[in-house]
């Protein structure tokens, strides 16, 4: 049985990869700060707890490489937002931003790649479409998740000996309940994203859990190092 490990698995984006990789016959291992809805998945779903903004404490993977024998993937897809303009971030805020969306992912690349070197595998790291343009009011995040592909494309090339390919996937405007409740309270802002978005509707979980799985895949044994909008197009303007 193939293995994935899946940080931020518990919820959100990340619960809807959990639950592809399952379907797929993945044994998944969520690392996360709480279990949520992850105890509910069944036998083959194994709740790691452990605080990724304690971004230099890595050894999550190394205990679960000893526990499984092989990571075949491995998913950054833990994160944090924040809502603000550059000129109201504070020292503190923008630390935890690049903490958690960038210093703990380029870690657990590395330390994924050593643990794998010998056995090849799959990265799949979680961007953003705003590492691919500018959103308003999101300095910190937009610096974080643009970070988030160079990595990506330095993993790539530095594993490809090893066999380990790593590539990203850029989401847009994704239907969760989170987007909901804040959309709702601004109709007006919905109506303006709908209008850009090609086919005027949102994402599901569910499309970007289906492009992870695809760069995990063996169908994407050749695509390395891509950044993949899954947006609906949003981030080509229209």
């Amino acid at each position: 049985m193939k293995t994935a490990v899946i940080t931020g698995g518990n919820k959100g984006l990340g619960l809807a990869q959990t639950q592809k990789f399952l379907a797929e016959g993945y044994r998944v291992y969520v690392v996360a700060r709480t279990e949520a809805d992850v105890s509910a998945l069944g036998d083959e779903v194994h709740f790691v707890r452990h605080d990724l903004s304690d971004w230099r404490d890595v050894g999550f993977l190394e205990t679960i490489h000893k526990e499984a024998g092989n990571l075949d993937v491995l998913v950054n897809n833990a994160g944090v937002h924040l809502k603000k303009p550059i000129w109201d971030v504070a020292p503190d805020e923008l630390d935890h931003v690049l903490n958690l969306n960038v210093k703990a992912l380029f870690l657990s690349c590395g330390r994924y790649v050593d643990l794998q070197r010998d056995k090849g595998g799959a990265i799949v790291n979680i961007s953003s479409m705003g590492g691919l343009m500018a959103l308003p009011s999101a300095a910190a995040y937009v610096t974080a998740k643009t970070s988030v592909i160079g990595v990506t494309r330095s993993v790539a090339v530095d594993a490809a000996p090893f066999g380990i390919r790593c590539n990203a996937v850029c989401p847009g405007f994704i239907e969760t309940d989170m987007t909901r409740a804040i959309l709702a309270k601004d109709p007006a802002r919905r109506d303006k994203i709908e209008g850009r978005i090609p086919s005027h509707a949102f994402g599901t979980p569910g499309d970007v859990a289906d492009a992870v799985h695809y760069l995990a895949s063996p169908q994407a044994g050749y695509v390395n190092g891509v950044a993949l909008p899954v947006d609906g197009g949003y981030s080509i303007g229209f």
